[in-house]
């Protein structure tokens, strides 16, 4: 509470002013608010002082000042008025729009190959606005949550990291804190295989099917610690289970007659161990199921100016409708909620869209509908993109084989996605839009040109590009072998010298032919006439042998 006293022809006059400061957050500009007793005397008005800038606001207690720069401090008076002159100001309050968000340094950080870690990034905001976090730099094999800042992953490879983070509160972004992440090679080789066992929907080793998908489960133990369970079906499919230690996989196709379904759990050092289903499935079953586009229109074609569509419909079928799925001819797809009564929310590319829905039954029968969806807009301007770690410039060098990139990206109605891609090889999406990171990009040894693109619901695009020269790590990785006859046969005895790995790969005639121990030797039975051609190569990485060839 200040008090000034201002002079009129009744006497003084008594001025109570309260300053309160409010910060409201947009999206470039921010509102500051004051408001202030009203005096008890005759008062005509007041004005604001910003500075030496007067404000005459009338005779009104508050003001609202709503081009506030985020981030920068501002110091304000109030002085009341009426037709006997104006009083002197108050005292300056000061503040600001809207502060920067803070995060404290964690601290250098030290681990071994093969390590599951943890480390949690602690951040805040002085106006209490949701944070999200970014990490460049982070050691292969660990990955950073946007939301939470909690750091986690399984350690693959050795070396010295210089990892950069922030926290952003949509306005204003954090000072970087950076710190060193040293991964030390561990020096016990692993050589043991996981074991894995399926436990569900028998503990046999063969099982009859009624339905054309089921689900198996199981568990996965090692020395060291599995790192992933994954299937295949001899019949076509195949895909990543959920868990590790415990571990179930859904929805795996059959077809029918006999699918010999191979899960395997692996270790962070190559290590591997299977278990194996026989699924045997039969149906008598051939009549197809039916289904209808109802709406938004029963008929063959829709227009529309909005960025997606909702699709509904019904479908049906002798002995049952188990799913109803959807799929664009511009890239999207999905499964619908419901089955004989069905909707499905269908995201649009401006232009024509064929939406092909499709019915199934249990023995794998399947029925079509399809609706074109055309969408138009009035939205030309396309998005724009910044790579900003590991570097801003337009090059970037190293010696990992893998590379985390992180940026920004903005558009005039919203960024839907963004995408990367490698002329070397290699796709995909990044986690955020309008505040993105890419971790574990893989690199070939060489010239990499990665491309970030963004894109919104138009379909417009804006992209950057990074080109990154990876150095792959020189090693005295030699191979050589001779042959021999045994038997009705031939046999090749290999030996090799300087993999640092605990397993190597063989490649025979180009191609890869089996992981083995790195023990430095091995001997295999090639068939048909020679010359034979091997080398060696340490798993995951360029690193390779000499080629030999031996009659």
């Amino acid at each position: 509470m200040h008090v000034v006293t201002l002079l009129t022809g009744r006497g003084p006059l008594a001025l109570a002013f309260v300053f309160t400061l409010l910060a409201v957050s947009l999206a470039s500009a921010d509102t500051i608010t004051l408001a202030w007793d009203a005096n008890a005397g005759t008062v005509s008005g007041y004005a604001v002082y910003l500075g030496t800038q007067r404000i005459d606001v009338g005779n009104t207690t508050t003001y609202a000042m709503t081009n506030a720069v985020a981030g920068q401090r501002y110091c304000f008076a109030v002085a009341a008025y009426n037709s006997a002159g104006e009083g002197p100001k108050t005292s300056q309050v000061c503040g600001y729009s809207n502060e920067f968000p803070t995060l404290t340094n964690p601290g250098n950080q030290s681990s071994k190959v093969g390590q599951a870690v943890s480390l949690q990034l602690n951040g805040a905001d002085p106006d209490g606005l949701p944070i999200s976090y970014t990490a460049t730099g982070l050691p292969p094999g660990l990955f950073i949550g946007s939301a939470t800042g909690f750091i986690s992953g399984t350690l693959s490879t050795a070396g010295t990291y210089s990892v950069t983070a922030r926290v952003y509160d949509g306005v204003l972004q954090s000072s970087a804190q950076s710190f060193t992440w040293t991964v030390t090679a561990n020096t016990t080789a692993d050589t043991t295989n996981p074991s894995i066992a399926i436990a569900s929907p028998t503990t046999a080793a063969s099982y009859t099917a009624s339905g054309a998908t089921m689900s198996i489960s199981g568990t996965a133990s090692d020395n060291v610690g599995v790192s992933s369970v994954s299937w295949i079906n001899s019949r076509g499919g195949g895909g990543t289970a959920s868990g590790t230690t415990t571990w179930a996989a859904s929805s795996i196709g059959l077809q029918i007659g006999t699918n010999v379904i191979t899960v395997t759990a692996r270790d962070v050092a190559g290590n591997v161990g299977t278990d194996v289903l026989t699924v045997t499935y039969s149906s008598s079953d051939s009549t197809a199921p039916t289904v209808t586009i109802g709406s938004p229109t029963a008929a063959s074609t829709y227009s529309t100016t909005s960025a997606s569509v909702t699709v509904s419909g019904t479908a049906s079928d002798n002995l049952g409708v188990t799913q109803v799925s959807w799929a664009t001819d511009r890239g999207a797809a999905g499964t619908a909620s419901g089955t004989t009564t069905w909707t499905a929310g269908i995201p649009l590319q401006s232009g024509a869209n064929v939406v092909t829905v499709t019915a199934r039954d249990a023995a794998g029968n399947r029925t079509t509908d399809v609706l074109t969806v055309t969408y138009s807009t009035g939205d030309t301007t396309p998005p724009s993109i910044t790579i900003v770690g590991p570097t801003s410039s337009s090059t970037y060098s190293t010696t990992s084989s893998v590379v985390t990139l992180g940026g920004t990206s903005s558009d005039n109605r919203g960024v839907t996605a963004v995408t990367w891609t490698n002329d070397r090889g290699g796709s995909g999406f990044s986690s955020g839009t309008t505040s993105w990171s890419i971790p574990s990009i893989p690199l070939q040894g060489g010239t990499n040109v990665i491309r970030v693109t963004a894109q919104d619901a138009a379909g417009n695009t804006g992209t950057d590009t990074l080109t990154v020269n990876y150095s792959a790590p020189t090693t005295s990785l030699r191979l050589t072998g001779q042959s021999y006859r045994s038997g009705n046969g031939r046999k090749v005895q290999l030996q090799w010298s300087g993999a640092t790995t605990p397993a190597v790969e063989i490649h025979f005639q180009g191609r890869l032919l089996r992981r083995t121990k790195n023990d430095g030797s091995e001997t295999d039975s090639p068939r048909g006439t020679g010359p034979y051609t091997y080398k060696v190569c340490q798993p995951e990485t360029t690193i390779c042998s000499n080629s030999i060839t031996v009659n």
